[in-house]
């Protein structure tokens, strides 16, 4: 009886050195989301590499969603959220063994170009297994305590993130009016607002034209300001803003003739129009960033120059609009 009790007790004591063993290998567990843009490949490679001094054997793929770690195993559980194409954050599980308490964190990798996010996610990874594995090689405490939660040190970013509320564009800009042959150049000042998925734009700028004829030349000029309202779409490449725009602003015309038995004449006049916009800003992260408009619409309100009493210049009908600038964020 004796005998048997020893062995027992040792059989016991056996099977509690297994449970108390530490992990041997890590098990990853890609994401649920179903994202094409997510380096799993690379992500490993670089993982291998950083955990490759250590005493664990890296890595076993496991089935998306596989929650519950193999005996002797290091389960790591990485989803994209939200599940979205241009991912920029992960979530990051962490589990021992099944008695073990699960450490977990948030990586933002906003700030980081999509060229280095698998080597930036894997050390991130890298530090909660070796936190995790060292705390398994300690002895385990005379008396029973609670587990408590792993505590990671954030991953440090690739640096501060620029804000977009307000943005200040200084561009160049050609409008032309093909119903009176008119093409008109220009500069724009335009302060853009953002927030969320919406963007707001108010701009002011000036056009100047010229036409001729066997006569002499007509001469346009223009002050305009303008308000855009629309919606915005950002992604890790780029900024596409759409949006509806009413412009109100004052044209002058004057003549000009090539012989002094021509009379000449000047005048002004209010001019509006109303017309869709859409412009393109590249690279989205840079705080200046240069900016492609493109613009369409109708002359509500028109001016013209005339010759011999027939229009050869003039703002109306509808025009197109190209801009080209460059933008930077307050």
């Amino acid at each position: 009886m004796k005998v048997g009790a020893v062995v027992a007790a040792f059989l016991v004591a056996l099977g509690g050195m297994a449970v108390a063993a530490p992990a041997q290998f890590v098990v990853i567990s890609p994401p649920v989301c179903k994202s094409d843009a997510f380096p799993l490949i690379p992500f490993l490679d670089s993982l291998r590499v950083e955990l490759a001094a250590g005493r664990l054997d890296c890595c076993t793929l496991a089935d998306p969603g596989d929650h519950l770690p193999a005996d002797g195993s290091l389960q790591v559980q990485i989803e994209i959220t939200p599940c979205v194409a241009d991912w920029e954050r992960v979530q990051v599980s962490a589990q021992a063994s099944a008695d073990e308490p699960v450490a977990e964190r948030e990586i933002s990798l906003a700030d980081v170009i999509p060229s280095a996010r698998p080597r930036a996610l894997a050390l991130a990874v890298a530090e909660l297994v070796r936190s995790l594995e060292q705390g398994a090689r300690k002895p385990p405490p005379s008396t029973i305590a609670a587990p408590a939660k792993v505590s990671v040190s954030p991953l440090p970013s690739a640096g501060p993130a620029v804000p977009r509320v307000l943005e200040a564009v200084l561009e160049g800009e050609a409008r032309a009016y093909p119903r009176r042959e008119t093409t008109m150049w220009g500069g724009r000042v335009r302060f853009t607002a953002s927030r969320g998925h919406l963007h707001a734009d108010l701009d002011c700028g000036a056009d100047f034209g010229r036409a001729g004829s066997d006569l002499g030349d007509v001469r346009l000029r223009s002050a305009t300001a303008g308000i855009a309202l629309g919606p915005r779409l950002e992604t890790s490449v780029a900024v596409v803003d759409v949006g509806l725009r009413a412009e109100l602003g004052w044209a002058w015309v004057r003549g000009e003739a090539t012989s002094t038995d021509v009379g000449t004449g000047a005048g002004s006049d209010l001019i509006s129009s109303l017309g869709l916009r859409v412009s393109l800003a590249v690279p989205a992260r840079l705080k200046l960033r240069p900016r492609l408009t493109l613009e369409s619409g109708a002359v509500l309100r028109g001016f013209e120059g005339n010759v011999n009493r027939q229009p050869a210049a003039g703002m109306t009908g509808y025009y197109f609009l190209a801009g080209l600038g460059v933008g930077v964020a307050l």
